[in-house]
């Protein structure tokens, strides 16, 4: 049997939690954008979890900055950068 996923809308309340007991909750959810050439959806299947302020790996370990500011904002917001140069070439 396949199992359905939950295609419910979160809640803010969802994201009011701890960083590392919402990562997990994410695995195999769906993100949806609405275009004006219709939805995009796509399956969560891979998430990063670092701890803000009490984390070295985060990029609001050393405070609050312009860049950071959504990673210390109210829960529900996402923060995105992009990684120039990253590539899967080997040396």
């Amino acid at each position: 049997m396949i199992a359905i996923p939950d295609r419910t809308p979160l809640v803010r309340k969802f994201f009011d939690r701890p960083v590392l007991e919402v990562a997990p909750d994410l695995l195999g959810r769906l993100l949806v954008r609405i275009t004006p050439d219709g939805p995009i959806a796509l399956r969560l299947t891979e998430v990063e979890a670092y701890d803000g302020p009490n984390d070295p790996g985060s990029h609001a370990y050393r405070g609050r900055t312009a860049r950071n500011e959504v990673m210390l904002g109210p829960p529900g917001h996402v923060y995105v950068y992009f990684t120039h140069g990253m590539s899967s070439r080997s040396a």
